[in-house]
């Protein structure tokens, strides 16, 4: 085994690359290495544009068509601002820039649609830290709820075989979908629309377990993160600590059929993670070598539903409350439950 180092640069001094996405093909005895073509994309100069920082940025969801706005302090740059948005259909507006003061920008906008929006904010042409940002028109209805993901990518899988697994989003709403493959190696992935929702298709490396965090607008679905033992040679030279592959796209609705029966039945209920709570010293400041505690609190943020045997707890004497507000199941709910899933 032996290593090759060498240092490739991206134009000279008499030949500057454009900025904009390019292609790194590497090929080792004209076959190309994993992973080849690389994805890179070349940035301008910075300049100044890193000094920039926003503050009183939109939170939660705001309405279409109706202004909204934040500010951008300068931090002693020199130059000129200019943002734009971009709806989820790819229409663009441009926002209304104003100076406040020589230290601070007004930027206004008005989202069209509902959905997610992107907002690029440069300075003298280039993005300034954060952007794009991403803002969320109109009600959220996404549901992580009922997104579940099933295939034979969840299952063992072969290094250097494609495999896949499909995420159903059916009445799950819109949102933003990402996948996080955490493993021995980088795979190779993509993620495409189908009927149902979408297809994820990657290609393990290297044997060993990879972890698959599936989430629905930042919140894990139902089973995630997903432990896949892959099997098989070795077909990358290196492996050594874990690498992460991820992919996100923004969902658009999915409407599933009467008759559908793929994947597993999901409860009805709606989960809202602005009611979870968290507080502790582990939060605010760690040390290295000590216990470090915090605490999370759901109890407001889920029906009062019980998953396993898909009842309302109100009314239902088979499964009862504990004294923290936690459910459990008599000996004859769990053998009614047993019933109805087998």
């Amino acid at each position: 085994m032996y290593k090759v180092f060498q240092e490739i640069n991206l134009g000279s001094p008499t030949e500057t690359p454009n900025e904009g996405e390019y292609r790194i093909g590497l090929k080792f005895n004209d076959e190309h290495i994993p992973d080849s073509p690389f994805k890179v994309y070349i940035s301008p100069s910075v300049g100044d544009a890193h000094l920039l920082e926003v503050a009183h940025f939109p939170e939660g969801n705001i309405q279409a068509d109706k202004p909204s706005q934040f500010i951008v302090r300068r931090n002693g740059a020199k130059g000129d601002l200019d943002a734009k948005i971009i709806g989820p259909s790819g229409h663009e507006d441009d926002c209304f820039v104003q100076i406040i003061d020589q230290e601070e920008y007004s930027v206004r906008f008005m989202p069209r649609e509902n959905g997610i929006h992107k907002i690029h904010a440069k300075f003298n042409g280039v993005h300034i830290p954060g952007s794009p940002f991403s803002v969320k028109v109109g009600k959220d209805t996404a549901d992580p709820a009922a997104v579940h993901a099933y295939g034979n990518g969840l299952k063992e899988v072969k290094t250097g075989q494609k495999t896949d697994f499909i995420v159903d989003t059916c009445n799950a709403g819109v949102g933003t979908l990402s996948v996080n493959i955490d493993g021995p190696s980088k795979v190779s992935m993509d993620c495409t629309e189908v009927e149902e929702g979408y297809k994820v298709r990657y290609t393990p490396l290297a044997p060993g377990d990879y972890y698959i965090s599936i989430k629905y607008n930042n919140n894990h679905i139902v089973g995630s993160p997903f432990r896949v033992t892959c099997k098989g040679d070795a077909k990358v030279a290196d492996i050594g600590g874990q690498e992460t592959s991820s992919v996100s796209v923004e969902t658009v609705a999915k409407v599933g059929k009467a008759n559908n029966s793929a994947g597993p039945l999901l409860p009805q209920f709606k989960s809202d993670a602005s009611k979870v709570t968290s507080k502790g010293m582990g939060l605010k400041k760690a040390y290295i070598g000590k216990q470090n505690l915090f605490t999370v609190s759901a109890n407001n943020a889920v029906d009062d539903y019980c998953y396993r045997c898909q009842h309302s707890i109100c009314g239902n004497p088979w499964t009862k409350r504990t004294m923290r507000g936690g459910l459990y199941q008599t000996p004859r709910a769990q053998s009614v439950c047993s019933q109805l899933l087998s």
